[in-house]
């Protein structure tokens, strides 16, 4: 039983969809019509896109990238530009959190070794920015990516039209922060890159390239599910335990709770009268992303959104990752890293990231507000 609460203390925001998803059963009773509610497409994704990064982040080829672009600097500045821009664009094909795990480790231990760990916590910081900015622009980078591609049928490329601004804005504004922030200190990098498992590395690129296929809606979802499960069953059993299964079931309860709540009347009027213009819903989901995650934000806000207006709702709940430190699952991870490694940095961490955040919010929400869609 400790267990159990221990993990569900950790892991609030499910606790939160699952209340939420029993209470409106009180409301609108379980039926058939529950299973309408669930976008299968999206968890089939999800749990495919787990599965290939958890069995990329087992051969050790994100360590391998970074280690072989970050042995070429002798200076802390360009280490963490590196750093920072090899996070920015991983992110757009194998989703933020799952780069964020595996580098921000391997900049802890860069700065370690190099004797420039008081310049980790802003480093973090950008990396961590860097990730929501970069994943913002595909379908795979983001969770809320996956849902709203999927929820609202986007082309692929309007999708790409208008997250493009976000992401084109985000690599600036983070390669200009770093190369302000981060001084141009020499230092001594020796190390060596990790060996990579090239015949695993192809079986999970595979799949990577199945849930891809997916997303782009080449390959119906249940084929996916299909050819994931073969494959993984014959190669790769124990990528299964590296699935967040609590994320998936976080995605079905919103999913219940939200269609339980298109079910009243009163409710679904009464909040699709705020969804109403361009400005109203790109605010929307900027402003909840602070207060409930952009994932759950983006599942809550698209089931009162008209299709007209995905455009907002996609650039709000994707700028709003910025801000505070929940805006994003992703943000959250690195957050806990600093907690375990810089105990005493996590108020100054909180400070600057809430800063440069802000900063960043404004000048990306300028630039994209400016562009007709």
């Amino acid at each position: 039983m400790r267990r159990v609460l221990k993990y569900l203390y950790k892991d609030k925001v499910f606790v939160i969809a699952c209340l939420f998803a029993l209470i409106s059963m009180f409301v609108i009773p379980p039926s058939e019509e529950y299973l309408g509610y669930i976008n299968w497409k999206v968890l089939i994704i999800m749990f495919t896109l787990m599965l290939a990064v958890g069995g990329f982040y087992e051969t050790h080829f994100f360590d391998f990238v970074a280690t072989k672009l970050v042995i070429k600097f002798k200076s802390i500045r360009w280490i963490a530009l590196v750093l920072v821009l090899t996070t920015f664009f991983l992110a757009m094909l194998l989703t933020n959190d799952a780069v964020l795990l595996t580098l921000v480790p391997f900049a802890i231990f860069i700065t370690k070794i190099t004797k420039t760990e008081k310049h980790a916590v802003m480093i973090i910081i950008l990396m961590t920015i860097a990730a929501n900015m970069g994943s913002a622009l595909t379908p795979m980078g983001d969770p809320q990516n996956i849902y709203l591609y999927a929820f609202y049928q986007i082309p692929f490329g309007e999708f790409l039209a208008v997250t493009l601004p976000i992401t084109i804005m985000g690599f600036l504004l983070v390669s200009l922060t770093s190369i302000v922030k981060i001084p141009n200190t020499a230092c001594k990098l020796n190390i060596i890159a990790p060996e990579v498992n090239f015949k695993r590395l192809f079986l999970y690129t595979l799949i990577l390239i199945n849930a891809l296929l997916s997303v782009l809606r080449i390959v119906p979802e249940w084929y996916t599910f299909g050819i994931t499960m073969v494959l993984g069953m014959i190669y790769g059993r124990h990528l299964f335990k590296r699935v967040d299964y609590t994320l998936l079931l976080t995605f079905t309860s919103f999913f219940i709770f939200t269609g339980n709540l298109a079910q009243m009347d009163f409710i679904r009027d009464a909040i699709s009268g705020l969804l109403d213009s361009r400005l109203s819903v790109f605010f929307m989901g900027l402003f909840t992303s602070q207060f409930i995650s952009n994932v759950p934000a983006a599942v809550l806000l698209s089931t009162f959104t008209d299709r007209m207006y995905w455009a907002p709702l996609l650039q709000g709940v994707n700028i709003g990752a910025m801000g505070t430190i929940i805006g994003s699952l992703a943000s959250l991870i690195t957050f806990k890293y600093v907690i375990r490694e810089y105990p005493k940095e996590m108020k100054p961490y909180l400070i600057q990231y809430s800063i440069l955040s802000v900063i960043f919010i404004v000048i990306i929400s300028l630039v994209t507000l400016s562009i007709p869609h």
